[in-house]
């Protein structure tokens, strides 16, 4: 089962309507549908505040709401990247500019501000850090989803 089915049955679930659990993250309800249907929408829209909050009034916890069973035990915070950006950079011999062009996300900001710019960006811009460098962005989730 896919996420969005995932979302939409916990959804059901916890008798939650859409509007609802819309009102609840801040988006509006044709937005909200679109999580329901498509599978990439949680990450390519949600920053993880938001589907970390979504799980929550769901009653579940984030790696439960995405169906992922092989999370890694270890978690990192957001505040472990900067630092880890910074050493693969150097280890490369490159610039950020340059590490923004292969990553295809701009992160000097997220160097200098790293949870100001989590909470703005979505999901999938972590995933990319994440995969850069070799860490699975389910690591980010704290154990009790408490970001």
């Amino acid at each position: 089962m896919g996420i969005a089915a995932q979302v939409r049955n916990y959804r059901v679930r916890a008798g939650r309507s859409r509007k609802e659990v819309a009102e609840h993250l801040g988006i509006n309800e044709a937005w909200y549908d679109d999580l329901e249907k498509y599978d990439e929408e949680l990450t390519s829209t949600l920053t993880l505040f938001q589907a970390v909050a979504l799980a929550s009034f769901l009653g579940v916890r984030l790696r439960e709401l995405i169906a992922e069973t092989n999370a890694p035990r270890v978690t990192l915070s957001i505040l472990d990247l900067p630092p880890r950006i910074r050493t693969h950079i150097e280890r490369k011999g490159m610039t950020v500019e340059q590490l923004e062009g292969e990553l295809g996300w701009e992160i000097s900001e997220f160097l200098e501000s790293p949870m100001k710019v989590a909470a703005e960006s979505p999901i999938m811009f972590l995933e990319a850090i994440c995969e850069l460098l070799g860490i699975n962005w389910l690591s980010m989730v704290p154990d009790d989803d408490a970001v």
